[in-house]
């Protein structure tokens, strides 16, 4: 079992598998074929929402991961995870918005390093909630509840996405979800 100090050097570690395996799923829809289960995890097209989505999903089964490893025996684990999950999607929608706002438009480099720094930030935050919460029960079942509601939403607006122009729309196709990728036919 691991110990409070196994599961902070384990997050710290995971960092730089957590960017690569993120990067990867990427491009994991196409390599799967189109797969709907893989849609729930990849990239399925350009938008944030799906940018945000590869970061949160490798860093969600990392938190299983600890959490079944050792993790269950700290009641700040669940509240600790929850906030560094809620994190991912905040600070890669601020650091791309912000830049954005001053060069004017998305720069490949800088989309994929604010990617790293996301996940670096959500790591340091659960490193730092998971050592200092002094979590009781009702922390942890509205924790739980949090922790659902961000899950369902990761693994339903892929599938089903809102129609919401800043967060779910691919710039590129200027549609939604899985009818943004486009299919073995038609153009790149």
């Amino acid at each position: 079992m691991l110990d409070m100090e196994a599961v902070i050097a384990v997050s710290w570690w995971a960092i730089l598998p957590l960017v690569v395996v993120g990067s990867l799923l990427h491009f994991s829809f196409d390599w799967s074929g189109h797969s709907r289960f893989f849609a729930v995890f990849s990239a399925v097209n350009e938008s944030y929402w799906e940018h945000i989505k590869i970061a949160a999903w490798p860093t969600m089964l990392l938190y299983m991961l600890l959490f079944t490893g050792g993790g269950y025996a700290y009641p700040s684990f669940v509240p600790a995870a929850t906030i560094a999950l809620y994190s991912i999607p905040i600070s890669m929608i601020g650091f791309v918005w912000a830049y954005k706002a001053i060069v004017g438009r998305n720069i490949v480099w800088v989309d994929i390093g604010m990617f790293a720094v996301s996940i670096v930030m959500a790591q340091a935050i659960f490193v730092g909630v998971f050592r200092g919460l002094d979590a009781d029960a009702l922390v942890v079942v509205i924790s739980v509840i949090y922790l659902a509601g961000i899950v369902g939403a990761y693994a339903v607006f892929t599938l089903k996405p809102p129609s919401e122009p800043d967060l779910f729309i691919d710039p590129i196709t200027e549609k939604y979800g899985l009818d943004a990728h486009p299919g073995p036919d038609d153009p790149a």
